[in-house]
């Protein structure tokens, strides 16, 4: 290998190494601090997270505080329902045309619905960086952190009262 072959290869490897940071390294926070939802989690009375098409976690408040009402009854934690309730103000990284195809982005069937209140969040397929998710709100299809979806994966004695 002569001098020029060896310097090509360096250049070719410095710039595949620049580009696969740029398409693996996650997206900036969405324009002027966007979030899900303009809903304050401190006035969420109600909350259900419904997977694969079946109710599986539903929360609601009443004058004593939170209460789990499905799959069964029992006193909330608090702190933990105020995680869930959060995710209305998850900070948007990227948001998407929700002109087209919804499949592609895994919202024609979502795997996960989060309901807040009146407000339904439709969780999708993961982004191709596996650190976003989809997630279509009203009209917008929208990339978060992939953390908040996975609070919703939580069985419900997550959320019971210690």
């Amino acid at each position: 290998m002569n001098g020029w072959d060896r310097v090509t290869l360096v250049l070719g490897l410095l710039v595949a190494t620049l580009a696969g940071g740029w398409f693996l390294a996650p997206v900036g926070p969405g324009p002027a601090g966007a979030t899900l939802t303009p809903l304050d989690p401190a006035g969420i009375s109600s909350i259900r997270v419904e997977r694969n098409r079946q109710l599986t976690l539903e929360l609601r408040a009443d004058e004593d505080g939170w209460r789990l009402r499905h799959p069964y009854e029992a006193e909330a934690d608090p702190r933990r329902v105020a995680q869930l309730a959060a995710i209305a103000r998850a900070p948007v990284w990227q948001s998407l045309p929700a002109v087209g195809d919804h499949g592609r982005y895994g919202l024609d069937a979502p795997a996960t619905i989060l309901q807040l209140d009146g407000q339904r969040l439709l969780f999708g397929d993961r982004d191709p960086t596996q650190q976003g998710r989809y997630v279509l709100v009203d009209d917008a299809i929208l990339v978060v952190d992939d953390i908040f979806h996975q609070l919703l994966t939580l069985p419900a004695r997550h959320f019971t009262a210690p």
